[in-house]
């Protein structure tokens, strides 16, 4: 597992991320409108403040003889900083470029404690595409000013960790703030995934997107994806317009 910062950096980084960013929990979604029109793609908004960190994506390491190609995985985040929510059990997302066929695993581990907060194996993708990750599955309540590293591994050799594919990325959640969350409550569920971008909530938009992907094609979900530099999983996604759950 990779750590994106010491426990002293972390606890800096909660201390300035205590002050109230722009958000609306993305549990407290209201029910979706049939009729309504598709919207224009998000535009995702950097946070001024980001905090260190980023994606690292998960391929093979070295010379590694399978029988089969070996799977790329793309978390679902942005890169070069820190991706920001608001809820204490967000929903994550990942790709994999190809079905996988090993163990597949799920950790979440918080720089100032040694110990991951949650380790567990996830259904084994049987199809590439992008997956699901509901944290509230695992009763994961993440803390506000935390700085989180979640990733996903696929175990190749139990014996041999080193030879893991892992992609990892950090999660920080924050405090919503008051006057966009009164805002949001009226909005129509198409509309919440550019308001949550353009208030740099990463991980907030990107669940949104997903909810009404249906409504507009995954357009809003792959327009996301295409902001952080995730070409070929939003190109993938266009063209198969499905989104998979990882339960």
């Amino acid at each position: 597992m990779r750590h994106f910062t010491s426990g002293l950096a972390a606890a800096v980084i909660a201390a300035m991320w205590l002050a109230p960013p722009p958000a609306l929990a993305q549990n407290d979604a209201p029910a979706a409108v049939q009729d309504e029109a598709p919207p224009g793609e998000p535009v995702y908004k950097p946070p001024p403040r980001g905090a260190p960190g980023g994606r690292v994506g998960g391929a093979s390491r070295g010379t590694i003889k399978v029988a089969v190609p070996l799977p790329r995985i793309d978390l679902l985040a942005p890169d070069g900083h820190t991706g920001l929510t608001t809820s204490a059990t967000p929903i994550l997302y990942f790709f994999v470029s190809r079905p996988i066929t090993w163990p597949t695993r799920f950790t979440i581990s918080a720089a100032a404690q040694p110990p991951p907060v949650l380790e567990v194996s996830i259904p084994t993708p049987r199809e590439a595409g992008v997956y699901a990750l509901r944290t509230a599955d695992y009763h994961v309540h993440l803390e506000p000013g935390v700085l989180y590293t979640w990733s996903v591994s696929v175990i190749l050799n139990p014996k041999a960790p080193s030879r893991d594919i892992v992609a990892s990325a950090s999660l920080l959640r924050t405090v919503p703030d008051p006057a966009l969350e009164a805002t949001l409550r009226t909005a129509p569920p198409s509309r919440r995934a550019a308001a949550f971008a353009q208030a740099g909530l990463w991980y907030d938009a990107v669940a949104a997107a997903a909810e009404t992907a249906t409504l507009d094609q995954h357009a809003a979900l792959d327009a996301l994806m295409n902001e952080v530099g995730l070409a070929e999983p939003a190109r993938y996604d266009r063209q198969t317009a499905g989104v998979g759950r990882a339960r």
